[in-house]
Parts: structure tokens; sequence; C-alpha cells
């Protein structure tokens, strides 16, 4: 059976953010909240062929109800997911970097003034090994 770094992305997401991670779709579910989506994946070619270790590349955003508890669960997700490599719910992961961090537009409601959410923009990259 095949294995993506998707799966080890959102377990770690998951447990290390101490909320709930969800890929590409989040469902009405209450703050704080991370949800992921991939961006691309680069496959290095060569004569021989592709390489083995394909460059996925993952946007993160972090939602929370306030300011700080945004930047408290991305700093989390950094010590978490950075610099991993090793084994990960079945995928063989030789390298992971968050590679930039931004602070996100606030979300609002429709009417009101207050921001509904404080958004943390995170770019996530896995180098993994894939079957050939």
């Amino acid at each position: 059976m095949m294995a993506f770094p998707e799966s080890w992305l959102a377990v770690t997401l998951a447990k290390s953010a101490g909320c709930p991670a969800y890929p590409a779709y989040v469902p009405d579910v209450p703050l704080p909240f991370v949800a992921f989506r991939r961006e691309g994946t680069e496959r290095e070619r060569y004569l021989e062929g592709s390489a083995a270790v394909p460059l996925a590349t993952f946007d993160v955003n972090v939602y929370a109800a306030g300011y700080l508890e945004a930047k408290t669960i991305a700093d989390r997700l950094r010590l978490g997911v950075d610099n991993f490599a090793g084994l990960g719910e079945g995928c063989i992961i030789t390298d992971t970097r968050v590679t930039a961090e931004a602070d996100g537009d606030p979300e609002f409601n429709q009417g009101e003034d207050s921001p509904a959410a404080y958004v943390v923009n995170m770019t996530v990259e896995i180098r993994f090994r894939e079957d050939t």
C-alpha cells in the first residue's frame, strides 16, 4: 500500500497543535484548528528516470480566536514538524522544513467589526521516498 506524507503531516499537526488538523476541506468546527493542503510535488528528472525522493510543498494555516493563540500554535507546529526525518505513518520521510511563516488576513463574520479568527500561514516542505 502506498504511503503519503499527508498522513504523517495530519497526525503531526494535530498532535503538535493540540487541536484538529484538516486536509483541504474544513468542516464547520470551533476554533482553534489547522488546515493544510498540498501546493505541489516536485520530482527531479535524471537521464535514468525520476528521483525517488520528491519534494512536496504544503500550505498550513492556523486559525484561532486570538492573535497570540494563533502564533503560539504556529510555534508548536514549527517545533513538531521542522527537521523531522524517519518513518511517519508508513511514509519514509527524509527531510522536513518549515520554510515560511507569516500573519494571514484575519477572518471576519459578515457584518461584524471584530475578527472571528486570526490566521498564521506557514509553508512546509517534505522530502519523502516513494515507490518507483
